[in-house]
């Protein structure tokens, strides 16, 4: 699973992605998470699974969609909560759900 989290400027999600790998078990080993603004995502859209969207953007939702259609990527939500609290734990939660 290659996992892409956006914000404003890439730098708030970097410190979520490390207690997202923190979290994740011996059978998720493999998976990819990477930060990045939301200025860069149409540079490498193509090479994740799901784009998770920090809640300070949630407001460019449509444009974050209208990139990740043609690769048929999910967009979500990080939940306010967890991602004010890094609980990287919940964040996976949503992705494991999938």
């Amino acid at each position: 699973m290659n996992i892409l989290l956006v914000c404003a400027c890439g730098a708030s999600t970097s410190i979520l992605v490390e207690a997202m790998k923190n979290a994740l078990t011996e059978s998720e080993a493999d998976w990819f998470i990477e930060a990045k603004s939301i200025q860069e995502v149409k540079e490498s859209v193509g090479k994740y699974d799901v784009i998770l969207m920090a809640p300070q953007i949630r407001y460019q939702r449509k444009m974050l969609e209208e990139i990740a259609a043609p690769y048929d990527i999910t967009v979500l939500d990080i939940d306010s909560v967890a991602y004010g609290t890094c609980n990287g734990e919940k964040i996976l939660n949503s992705v494991r759900s999938l």
